[in-house]
């Protein structure tokens, strides 16, 4: 009989999820649980899902798109890969170096001097196999666009730092500032009930510091968790001054000013100049004030809305009039600015 062919290796099952999140996600279970349905979903049709979180600096999008991928692990047994496309203090990364990185996660060997020979690889391994591709701190649609595949099995979920609205057939949902009652029990479940019915006042007082932003308020409560000894109203206190707020709110690697100054820096300068100008005062605005509040630019008044809306750095406010829409920055966002805005000379009127 003639010799067998040498069994070829077995593809690669990646398994390269971080950790899920330990503490309870208060105010997103509702969240989670359609990122997972939609994920796992099976009926027929092209393709397999894209679902994508958008929302602003420190908004929890990177705990909340871990809880739901370890939801739905058992869905894609050919692996889960997982790329930060923009990590701290680095350029984002660009969309062939991704197709690069997810090539060698699934065992393959890219040609780095023929991109559309490593696409066609990533095609060919996403339509023949079920993986899950997380992406975190996405910066564009280009980013995103090699990982589809309209016969594919596998499926991307998406943490994205803008609206994604050119991605064909997504699913996405918005994540924002938590309700006063969620934030409040995320603060509890990391301090404990009594630390926070003893002092209800000052707790309440501190979830409100941090304007229902997840992240501010994980870090309020790792501070106080790791300071039995102090009392609740000592911080506070310290969170009730504005221009040290952003300084308290930092605990060993994690910090609300670096969530913020990721966004940022990435901002072409009119933006920057308009984030800075907009933070000198703590009104509300909409487009009849932007002449007068922002130093005029290539952006007229209603696209640069548009932009800081479309970036994550605003958000649409009750307006007394229905025929207009107000707007505010986000609050560590308008901290951040104003930081800048007192670096910044003042502009002549």
């Amino acid at each position: 009989a003639p010799p067998s062919l040498p069994a070829s290796p077995p593809p690669a099952v990646p398994a390269e999820l971080p950790a899920a999140p330990r503490h309870r996600l208060v105010g997103r279970e509702a969240v989670a649980g359609e990122l997972m349905a939609h994920l796992a979903r099976r009926d027929p049709g092209p393709g397999r899902p894209v679902a994508v979180v958008v929302g602003p600096p420190g908004a929890g999008k990177t705990a909340l798109v871990l809880r739901a991928a370890h939801g739905v692990r058992e869905h894609f047994p050919d692996g889960q890969v997982f790329v930060d496309l923009h990590p701290a203090d680095s350029l984002p990364v660009p969309p062939d170096v991704l197709v690069r990185r997810v090539v060698r996660s699934l065992g393959g060997a890219p040609a780095a001097e023929h991109p559309e020979e490593s696409r066609a690889q990533l095609r060919n391994a996403l339509s023949t196999r079920r993986v899950l591709v997380v992406l975190d701190n996405v910066d564009s649609e280009a980013q995103v666009r090699p990982l589809l595949v309209d016969d594919g099995r596998s499926a991307v979920l998406v943490a994205a730092r803008r609206e994604l609205s050119a991605l064909p057939e997504r699913f996405s949902r918005r994540i924002g500032a938590l309700e006063e009652a969620d934030a409040l029990g995320a603060l509890t479940d990391l301090v404990g009930t009594d630390r926070t019915g003893a002092e209800r006042p000052a707790a309440l007082s501190i979830v409100r510091s941090c304007a229902g932003l997840p992240l501010a308020v994980h870090i309020a409560g790792l501070w106080l968790t790791a300071r039995p000894h102090r009392r609740l109203r000592d911080l506070a206190d310290r969170l009730a001054d504005e221009r040290d707020r952003l300084a308290v709110l930092r605990i060993g690697d994690l910090s609300v000013h670096a969530g913020v100054t990721a966004y940022v820096r990435v901002l072409p300068p009119p933006l920057r100049t308009a984030l800075r100008e907009l933070a000198r005062s703590s009104e509300d605005f909409g487009i009849p004030e932007i002449p007068a509040r922002v130093t005029p630019s290539p952006w007229p008044p209603a696209d640069l809305l548009e932009e800081l809306l479309h970036r994550q750095l605003i958000h649409p406010v009750p307006a007394a009039r229905q025929d207009r829409t107000r707007y505010r920055l986000y609050d560590a966002v308008r901290l951040h600015a104003a930081e800048a805005a007192r670096r910044a000379p003042a502009r002549m009127p």
